[in-house]
């Protein structure tokens, strides 16, 4: 689809159930640990755009085989995406100066981190209230919109954020610069309090 923290405390909930074929068709009863993947995708974003604040752009216009394309188009793409996952989840609508466009010059780093900071903020707050019951009409674009359980689109975006984030992280160690490693252990290590002595 392409369009537009806090301590978590430990999950003490059960599945709701699971179908024939094993798929998970219900969420959590409590909804700490699904919320804490937004809040870690939140925190992982930032982590690699922080990265990416110190690029020219010639390296944001760096393009390695088997990502997405332009570091620019990724970061942009990423962005779009995580809008639109907002979009099919709420009645958020962006601003005309919200919108990112391919097609249009690379608004800047900072532009892509204000964007991926608000859409992933509000996706945390969904995420913490989302009923396991409700469906939502998802629009593709180029398909038939389909009806589908909310929390299959919130997850997809984790999904979405994290494997491009992967290739941002190809493409900067393809330009010699280590990317950062933004994994749940480092997420528990900003996270947690100084241990004192």
């Amino acid at each position: 689809m392409d369009g537009w923290g806090d301590r978590a405390l430990p999950c003490t909930g059960e599945l709701t159930g699971i179908n024939p074929n094993g798929i998970l068709i219900g969420l959590m009863d409590e909804t700490p640990v699904f919320v804490a993947l937004f809040r870690h995708m939140v925190w992982a974003n930032d982590q690699m755009l922080a990265a990416c604040h110190r690029l020219d752009e010639e390296q944001l216009g760096t393009e390695v085989a088997g990502t997405y394309g332009r570091l620019s188009q990724t970061l942009i793409h990423i962005a779009r995406a995580q809008g639109g996952y907002l979009l099919q989840l709420s009645d958020w609508r962006p601003r005309p100066d919200d919108h990112l466009e391919h097609d249009a010059p690379f608004p800047g780093v900072a532009r892509i981190e204000e964007h991926l900071r608000f859409t992933g903020s509000q996706l945390a707050e969904i995420a913490a209230r989302e009923s396991p019951d409700r469906i939502v009409r998802v629009d593709y674009g180029d398909d038939e919109p389909q009806d589908m359980p909310a929390w299959v689109v919130l997850l997809q975006a984790v999904y979405h954020a994290t494997t491009h984030r992967q290739q941002i992280a190809t493409t900067l160690t393809n330009l010699s610069i280590d990317p950062p490693e933004p994994d749940f252990w480092a997420y528990w290590e900003a996270l947690k309090p100084p241990q004192s002595n």
